[in-house]
């Protein structure tokens, strides 16, 4: 599993069961120290936190069956190339997981909370998705429970998988035809 903007390593910690090691990356020292200290104290030792762009990440391209991109994109200027780099990520097969909002109308979250972007429709998240090589296999809204008086955002979760298969002996095949 690899987690992107990682953050305090919630997902990690939540994946746990299902993953046999992991990699948080985001690019904030202080957040990794949290992170780090969360994991430590859940007992995750099968999982590493890196400071890293999410643009050009420290990892090993095709290695990862599982990313996430959680909360993450309204905050870049370029959330297409995050996709794109995520899915450069994966392994053949693997899954990529976007969890952010859905378009709302919400501007105090720019300034108030340094949002660059005030969610994503689900045709905008499949165009960059395919655009990266993936296939969409669902989106769903969370929208939130009605409580008078207060603003909440639905949350879209999207799932994409990469459609290239692992076949056995396929790097016998590519190196033979060099």
């Amino acid at each position: 599993m690899l987690d992107l903007g990682t953050g305090t390593g919630r997902l990690l910690e939540l994946f746990a069961p299902l993953y046999a090691r992991a990699v948080g990356v985001d690019m904030s020292r202080d957040m990794l120290a949290v992170a780090r200290a969360n994991l430590d104290r859940a007992g995750l030792s099968r999982v590493q936190v890196r400071q890293g762009d999410i643009f050009l990440l420290p990892t090993q391209a095709g290695h990862f069956d599982f990313v996430t991109l959680h909360q993450v994109l309204h905050y870049l200027d370029d959330p297409a190339a995050a996709i794109r780099e995520a899915a450069r990520a994966l392994a053949p097969g693997g899954r990529l997981l976007i969890a952010d909002f859905a378009p709302h109308e919400l501007e105090f979250l720019r300034e108030e909370h340094n949002h660059l972007r005030l969610g994503f429709s689900h045709a905008q998240l499949a165009e960059w998705l395919q655009a990266a090589g993936l296939e969409v296999d669902r989106m769903i809204d969370l929208k939130p429970e009605t409580a008078s008086g207060a603003q909440k955002l639905t949350v879209t979760l999207c799932m994409a998988r990469d459609p290239r298969m692992l076949i056995a002996g396929s790097e016998q095949l590519s190196g033979s035809q060099s």
